[in-house]
């Protein structure tokens, strides 16, 4: 099987998906990372680990959908199509452009997911659960795309989404269909505001960077500023792979 990871983003984000691919590609064995963007062409170097994906022209979601205009972009719309966009992919792990590995995660890749849908972890310090007593935050999420086909789930979110609105997109559309469908990851896999904090945490999810700045309490600056500062090469040489920039 195939270590596959995705990030989306639009053009303001691209500077913050190079440098979460670097986390992920220094702390796994991942053998491809698929970033989802608006361009041909990526306006700065990629290692070949990296395949960029132009998705501006995609035909699930029309601008008049009920929320193409909403305050997320349509990249998150998209994030109910990795069985169309990925045909040939088992599964897949999403990221957050706004997250960054810390640690080795590759037993995300070995999770047992038969007959589930995805695997994420819970906002057990959010009040919002409008669809049960557990609400996932799907910024790091490994999807089992050969069950989801197999459930023909797929394009019952495309039209979820497209006839009806709700704030928090994709997040919510799994989580209203995702009922006994889901896995639920340990807090580290996840670190956020919403969903806890852990002293040794895999995954430090900023969510939006604003709070994690100015709250020095769970300040986790620290991980964003090594892979920001840290060069492609770098990462190869530190995490042993042997293919080059």
């Amino acid at each position: 099987m195939m270590k596959a990871a995705v990030y989306s983003g639009t053009r303001n984000l691209y500077h913050d998906m190079v440098t979460a691919a670097k986390s992920l590609a220094a702390n796994s064995s991942v053998d491809k990372i698929y970033f989802l963007i608006e361009d041909d062409q990526f306006p700065e170097e990629l290692p070949p680990l990296i395949e960029t994906m132009n998705v501006s022209g995609q035909g699930f979601f029309p601008k008049t959908g009920a929320n193409f205009r909403s305050h997320f972009t349509y990249m998150s719309l998209l994030r109910v199509c990795y069985t169309k966009l990925f045909p040939d992919l088992d599964k897949v792990l999403q990221l957050d452009v706004d997250t960054v590995v810390t640690d080795n995660i590759d037993a995300l890749w070995d999770l047992d997911l038969e007959g589930k849908w995805f695997a994420a972890v819970p906002e057990l310090r959010s009040s919002y659960k409008p669809y049960g007593p557990r609400y996932y935050n799907i910024g790091v999420a490994m999807f089992n795309l050969d069950r989801i086909r197999r459930d023909g789930i797929d394009d019952k979110l495309i039209d979820f989404l497209n006839t009806t609105e709700v704030p928090y997109i994709d997040q919510d559309a799994w989580n209203r269909f995702g009922v006994g469908k889901d896995v639920a990851l340990q807090i580290r896999y996840n670190e956020t505001i919403v969903t806890g904090y852990t002293d040794a945490p895999a995954v430090v999810h900023f969510a939006g960077f604003r709070k994690w700045q100015t709250n020095s309490a769970v300040c986790r600056r620290e991980y964003l500023k090594k892979y920001q500062n840290m060069s492609w090469e770098d990462i190869y040489e530190n995490s042993g792979r042997s293919a080059n920039v």
